[in-house]
């Protein structure tokens, strides 16, 4: 298909070509294979001082040592064999750190630490070479063209680009911003903080510049990515605290903080290998100091309980100490930094290295097609016809809806619900009463659809006896083969009123912080305990809280779609499918006609380690969307999961996953060895190889999301691309039988830190011209224009919170610099600006690889965007297609699945995932 070059998106990202590198150098000492085998001795000896079997030796404590040594900047790995610096590091001050590092780890006293007695792994890291390095020289390529420069480079190739960005102020919205560089190469708006109206809480702006890899694209590219850092007044709880040095030419270091509790602390190791280096003033030690003054103080409080003042730390410590939010606890400011931002830090970045960028730094992305049917709010819910057609398809002959509830609001919302779903037959149409007796089945649609109520609070009440089987034994939950059965519950999410919507970063959590934020314990949660009791029941379930009423908006219908979202989520629990599927699946794939291609989705997450229960889970959940067997028949769903490896519908695939506990496994962020990976993605495999049996013949495609599944298949990467497959687990399905191989796998990547950020469209001329901006936001598809290969693909999605109704745009034209923090004065009633969330557009890649039988894999990257679009249970876009999803799902809503766990293991984004459902409804 002919690539339209006349429509190009515009995004915060560049090439990372020599000429854009310059002359940046640093430091680096590469280690040899006996160096890194020292260090995994070093290692094994950690692990039977500690007597724990996953633990590691602590690397950081050298690392944050040495960047006090040396102006802020070190990257050290000691499995990959290198140490790198931007300023040089003499042999002498290596050998003493790595021995105070190595004898302090091991728990001798800093003090009985004899240097000059190092141990072998000091002596061979202090006598490796240094030399001095310039970046551009190293960003070497594949045989097939793929970026595959050194790890060092992606780790350091930020520390000189920021500096150079941040050498002239940023003109933005007439003011003038002072951009400070920090320890990972960002830039951080240090001095001009965005505040509440009284000044009482501050948050920066900041921006994080990585590299990373595009498909087919043979250089690097720099991603640009603005945050919004929240800033606590206190050290509890803060993970990451900021400081800034006493050279202000130096950056902004970041320090981790250690410890489990509420109190924090700075790593006790490495003050101690800085205070025998000579070290006594360094920035680590003045966190530390503030940590014990807030401690002291606030224990000089709690013995004087009738004090009303709440102490509060000095506001100018030196070095300025920022202690970065955790947790996303209401906060009076808002996430995300807005469109205006974004295009003008791009504009800013284009001034300040100037020469530098020539055309080739441009990411070559043009517009591909926005065919796609926005369905209205008001017709998401199927017909009941498409439900009985589904329903058919499956075997079944009747729904049965039972209603779980405690309170009358949620029992007439209930209501409402179903008789907006199914206003048809027997239900009552509007303006009539719906109040039928508990136990009695009330007809929805004839005698197809029909629900029963049923008041348990026993089963519903939040604590220890919550969920028991008992409560609920006089419900019917079996109605015969022929019926399908769903249970819609009610719920109740009981939180202090001082906090919002709680998140997880990826690390480990305490319970005691989990109970802080809901003021139920986990073990207690109804909805929880509800969910896997129905499970071994064999029955799903959904979820709806209550809700505050609000105000339709004049000339607008009064609608409940937390309601209507959670019945449309029940229903993607069920496994019914629509003829929503059916109008996806439009394009021939190669010999294959639209409907004889059965589409695969494999999910795979690590469960954290948190609280008492030190062992990682792995998740592994699969689903199918399977072509109809026959004319007038509906597409169906199907599960597969690493507890039940057994194909089988999707809502018993469901309920037998729910039933049981997660499997541990060997899926921790840094333990991990390609024999483990081998192991998973031999599951996998063996689940692809079941399923080419479950289909009988018919061709399927393969779907997974890049950032969770790459370390398990090594073809699925960019520096890979354009190699012959090699034996083992190179793709999904290489090491099952040719003819059981899927005909294609589709990889998606989702993750804000790996993509790049959209800006806007530009419209061209013939000749490449700029005549004009287009939109200046899309929901379009995108081609990225490869240099070799087969291109890829962008779907860009203006999320429904920042373009919906009454969401304002935010950010479209300023930056918080001048948000307005609202008025309440009658008369004078002002929206506040500052605490509201700013959205900015995201950006799915989507990737057709291994693609076989002559399968345009541009028709299958439309599908895929098409999948996104037309959601099951959502009535916006959603981020990953609609058999990806719902393979998530299985997992998000499982009774062991955190609730603090954002829908995703990735990093924290300005931006939301999938919009909440029912189930999901923390609002």
């Amino acid at each position: 298909m002919a690539l339209n070059t006349r429509r190009r998106l515009d995004v915060l990202a560049y090439r990372g070509t020599p000429e854009l590198l310059g002359d940046a150098a640093v430091y680096i000492r590469e280690f040899d294979r006996g160096v890194t085998s020292l260090w995994r001795m070093f290692d094994r000896d950690y692990r039977d001082y500690v007597k724990a079997e996953e633990a590691q030796a602590p690397h950081s404590v050298v690392v944050n040592a040495l960047r006090c040594l040396t102006g802020g900047y070190a990257a050290f790995d000691p499995v990959e064999g290198f140490l790198v610096t931007r300023e040089e590091i003499d042999d002498d001050t290596l050998l003493a750190a790595f021995t105070l590092m190595h004898g302090r780890v091991l728990g001798t006293p800093i003090d009985e630490i004899d240097l000059t007695a190092p141990p072998r792994l000091a002596e061979r890291i202090a006598e490796s070479k240094q030399e001095q390095r310039l970046l551009a020289d190293y960003l070497h390529t594949t045989e097939t063209g793929q970026p595959d420069a050194p790890t060092w480079v992606y780790n350091t190739v930020a520390w000189d680009l920021s500096r150079r960005i941040a050498e002239r102020p940023w003109r933005v919205n007439g003011r003038e911003i002072a951009l400070r560089v920090d320890s990972r190469g960002g830039l951080i708006a240090w001095q001009d903080p965005w505040t509440n109206k009284s000044g009482t809480a501050e948050a920066l702006s900041r921006a994080a510049i990585v590299m990373k890899t595009l498909p087919n694209i043979a250089d690097p590219i720099l991603l640009v990515s603005p945050t919004v850092t929240r800033i606590q007044s206190r050290m509890a709880w803060a993970r990451t605290v900021l400081v800034e040095q006493d050279d202000l030419a130096r950056p902004i270091v970041e320090v981790a903080m250690a410890g489990r509790s509420s109190v924090r602390r700075v790593s006790a190791m490495a003050l101690d290998v800085l205070a025998r280096l000579g070290v006594q003033q360094s920035i680590l030690r003045h966190v530390q100091d503030r940590v014990v003054r807030e401690t002291q103080a606030q224990e000089e409080r709690d013995k004087s309980p009738g004090q009303d003042t709440v102490w509060a730390p000095e506001s100018a410590p030196a070095p300025v100490i920022r202690p970065i939010q955790s947790k996303n606890f209401r906060f009076p400011i808002g996430r995300g930094v807005g469109m205006h931002h974004l295009r003008e830090l791009r504009r800013h970045i284009d001034e300040a290295l100037g020469d530098a960028l020539v055309t080739t730094t441009r990411v070559p992305v043009y517009f591909e097609g926005r065919n796609f049917k926005q369905l209205d709010l008001d017709d998401l819910l199927p017909d009941p016809n498409d439900i009985a057609r589904s329903l058919d398809t499956m075997g079944y002959r009747q729904l049965r809806i039972v209603c779980l509830w405690n309170t009358d609001e949620v029992r007439r919302r209930m209501l409402d619900g179903l008789r907006h779903a199914y206003s048809a037959n027997d239900c009552p149409g509007d303006g009539q009463p719906l109040d039928p007796a508990d136990g009695v089945p009330l007809a929805l649609d004839g005698d197809v659809i029909s629900a029963v109520f049923h008041r348990v609070p026993g089963f519903l009440d939040h604590g220890p006896n919550a969920g028991s089987a008992e409560a609920i034994a006089h419900v019917q939950l079996d109605c015969g083969p022929d019926t399908l059965v769903g249970v819609w519950a009610e719920t109740e999410f009981t939180r202090r009123g001082d906090e919002e919507d709680f998140e997880d970063d990826g690390d480990e959590i305490e319970d005691d912080a989990t109970e802080q934020a809901t003021s139920v314990k986990e073990d207690e949660d109804a909805k929880f305990r509800a969910r896997r009791t129905l499970a071994c029941a064999g029955i799903n379930s959904q979820f709806i809280i209550h809700r505050t009423p609000r105000k339709p908006r004049k000339g607008r219908k009064v609608r409940d779609y937390p309601v209507i979202h959670s019945l449309l989520d029940l229903h993607r629990s069920l496994g019914i499918i629509d003829y929503r599927i059916t109008d996806v699946m439009v394009d021939q794939l190669g010999p294959h006609a639209p409907d004889a291609v059965a589409h695969c989705a494999v999910h795979v997450r690590r469960q954290s380690k948190r609280g008492k229960d030190r062992t990682a889970k792995i998740c592994i959940t699969a689903t199918v969307l399977k072509p109809p067997a026959h004319d007038g028949q509906a597409w169906t769903l199907h599960g597969w999961s690493y507890t039940d490896p057994t194909w089988r519908p999707y809502h018993q695939a469901q309920a037998a996953f729910h039933a049981k506990d997660y499997p541990t496994g060997k899926m921790t962020e840094l333990q991990d060895d390609n024999a483990g990976y081998k192991k998973v993605a031999g599951r996998v495999d063996g689940a692809l190889a079941d399923l080419a049996r479950y289909l009988g013949g018919t061709p399927y495609t393969v779907t997974v999301d890049a950032f969770g599944s790459r370390r398990l298949w090594s073809g699925l990467h960019n520096n890979k691309q354009g190699e012959a497959e090699r034996s083992g687990t190179w793709l999904p399905g290489s090491t099952i039988q040719p003819s059981d191989r899927p005909r294609a796998t589709v990889r998606v990547n989702k993750n804000a830190d790996e993509m790049f950020r959209a800006l806007g469209i530009t419209l061209l001329d013939e000749n490449g011209e700029k005549v004009g901006d287009g939109d200046k936001t899309t929901n379009s598809l995108f081609r990225v224009k490869s240099d070799f290969g087969d291109d890829s693909f962008a779907l860009i999605t203006v999320p429904n919170q920042y373009d919906g109704q009454g969401a304002g745009r935010l950010g479209s034209n300023k930056t918080r610099w001048t948000a307005d923090h609202g008025s309440d004065v009658e008369g004078e009633l002002r929206r506040n600006e500052m605490k509201d969330n700013w959205y900015a557009m995201t950006t799915l890649g989507i990737f057709p690889v291994a693609v076989k039988d002559g399968i345009n894999s541009h028709k299958l990257a439309v599908m895929t965007a098409r999948l996104c679009h037309q959601a099951l249970a959502w009535a916006e876009r959603t981020t990953y297609p609609a058999h990806l999803h719902a393979a998530a799902k299985m997992d998000l809503d499982h009774p062991q699945y955190r609730r603090t766990a954002a829908p995703s293991d990735s990093a924290p984004s300005d931006v939301p995932n999938d919009g909440p459902t029912g189930d999901d409804e923390l609002q």
